[in-house]
């Protein structure tokens, strides 16, 4: 939860709150699976900060729960902060199944060696 003096702390929900008010001038490209590019770029390069980033994104929107501070959300290259848009879109569509949602997780976590 957030930190009444200082702000620092978010909940998952607070980040993509922040997030989507950062994005809202990002002009990007529809992402046609934001779940498998997401997976794609955490594999690709697990131990960059936006995967490492991206990957506890993925377990929040996965799994409704994370804290974050304020800071990384503006951490996100715009294509990445693109893709995470698409995921909090997708996830609140409810269009993929929540065992694809858990597998990327798993496989994320096998990525980076957790």
């Amino acid at each position: 939860m957030s930190d009444p003096r200082t702000g620092d702390v978010m909940s998952a929900t607070q980040f993509q709150e922040e997030l989507r008010r950062i994005a809202r001038f990002n002009q990007r490209p529809a992402v046609e699976d934001p779940l498998a590019d997401a997976v794609k770029k955490i594999r690709d390069n697990p131990a960059f900060a936006q995967s490492r980033l991206l990957a506890r994104i993925l377990t929040a929107l996965t799994y409704d729960q994370g804290e974050f501070r304020r800071a990384e959300a503006s951490a996100l290259d715009s294509a990445t902060l693109g893709l995470v848009i698409a995921l909090m879109n997708a996830s609140g569509a409810g269009t993929t199944a929540r065992a694809e949602w858990v597998n990327a997780v798993t496989a994320c976590d096998s990525a980076a060696g957790v």
